[in-house]
């Protein structure tokens, strides 16, 4: 990353609760979460630090913050980029979450770029719900011959995802699981499992899917599954409108999330039962947008200066 003054010393260090391990089999290691939960408001770093196993919560910007209606701080595990601001030939002002494989370290957390919303304690009818308009430049991808709607797929970059903590987590569950991703894949040949397909050089179209937890903190095939959604254009500015709620339904306690992308609207209830078949009850909640994961070449996905949260 540039190297940039420190804006703010760091507060206080981060608290470990216990690294996790992987029950992934083969290539299914789509997702490594969090390896240690903190406190969004109160760890913060300087600017130009680079290691993306460590939570690297700072000052997005300064100046005008186009996005800031989510947050001010962004998790900055990005190292060979900062989050910039740049219209991009249109008349837009755009929030840039760009992404290097590069940067991974083997066996580690990955790469990313992201802002979260403020947390949502467990309560009927309560909900938090972020939108905004979105256009995809480049998403991870990695040459190989799986499909892209297979789990053990090393393609594509998250542009969002719902955490949901829940109680009764297991040994190998992540403390700060997430419940649904949205990710952007590049749009393959041969049903997802040729080569990329391209246009003046770039990727012509995305593929954007939600992976659902089937299990909480449930990962790999075991745990989660794809769903398409809907396919864009590069470059193209399509919308984005993300709840996620809670509901006490005949007296348990409930999540659902309901989303809208490119028009395409669904509504995900998310499991109640744990990776050891347990029925547990959700806890609190937040999104997550920008940029995460990249396993090979590199990522760039734009959120315009529209971008809201909704809080009730």
């Amino acid at each position: 990353m540039k190297n940039i003054n420190i804006k703010i010393g760091v507060l206080s260090m981060i608290v470990s609760l216990g690294v996790l391990t992987s029950c992934e089999q083969e290539n299914e290691d789509l997702l490594i979460e969090e390896k240690v939960a903190v406190s969004e408001e109160n760890n913060l770093f300087q600017k130009g630090t680079c290691d993306p196993n460590e939570y690297m919560l700072i000052d997005a910007i300064t100046g005008t913050d186009y996005n800031s209606k989510i947050s001010t701080m962004i998790d900055d595990r990005s190292c060979s980029y900062d989050y910039s601001q740049s219209k991009y030939g249109s008349s837009f002002n755009w929030g840039a979450y760009r992404l290097n494989s590069a940067n991974n370290q083997s066996g580690k957390l990955q790469v990313r770029m992201e802002r979260s919303t403020p947390k949502l304690n467990y309560a009927h009818n309560k909900y938090i719900q972020l939108s905004g308009t979105v256009r995809i430049l480049n998403a991870g991808s990695v040459d190989d011959n799986v499909a892209d709607t297979s789990m053990s797929d090393n393609d594509g970059t998250y542009m969002a995802q719902v955490k949901g903590k829940h109680d009764k987590i297991q040994g190998k569950e992540s403390r700060d699981p997430a419940i649904a991703l949205f990710i952007v894949k590049p749009k393959r040949r041969d049903n997802g499992k040729g080569s990329i397909i391209y246009e003046n050089g770039k990727v012509k179209e995305f593929k954007i899917f939600s992976e659902q937890v089937t299990k909480r903190g449930g990962s790999g095939s075991s745990g989660r599954k794809l769903v398409y959604i809907t396919t864009v254009k590069r470059n193209k500015d399509f919308f984005v409108n993300i709840k996620t709620r809670f509901q006490t339904v005949n007296g348990l306690k409930k999540q659902y999330i309901d989303y809208t992308i490119n028009g395409v609207s669904k509504t995900i209830s998310v499991s109640s039962k744990n990776t050891a078949d347990q029925t547990t009850v959700p806890i609190e909640t937040r999104i997550r947008m920008g940029a995460y994961r990249c396993k090979g070449g590199v990522a760039e996905i734009l959120w315009r200066d529209n971008l809201n949260v909704t809080k009730n």
